[in-house]
């Protein structure tokens, strides 16, 4: 879902990109605007998660005990996953031409 929501974003966002390339953005800078992109929805899914998760825990018959260890835990396969997921938008960015900027390009 991240890596879909990412390269959305990435798509939608092709002019500013072109622009940064014209400018002289390297490569390294632009990809690391779409993982910092990429993390931010990763990291604010898991706060409001775990903020339900506390907020609700006690309403339910059964329960899942989640010891801080496993927080940790899921929260670093949350990083994995987010930087894999960014991956496919900073492949899109990096193959837009600068000319798109300009008007030459879709």
């Amino acid at each position: 879902m991240i890596a879909l929501i990412v390269y959305t974003m990435t798509i939608e966002k092709t002019r500013d990109i072109a622009t940064l390339k014209i400018i002289g953005a390297p490569d390294r800078t632009i990809g690391a605007m779409i993982l910092q992109e990429a993390l931010a929805l990763g990291l604010a899914g898991f706060a409001v998660g775990a903020l339900l998760i506390q907020l609700t825990y006690d309403r339910f018959p059964r329960r899942v005990i989640l010891m801080p260890f496993d927080q940790f835990v899921l929260l670093g396969i949350v990083v994995v996953i987010c930087v894999a997921a960014s991956g496919l938008g900073v492949r899109r960015a990096l193959g837009i031409d600068a000319t798109t900027a300009m008007g030459g390009g879709a």
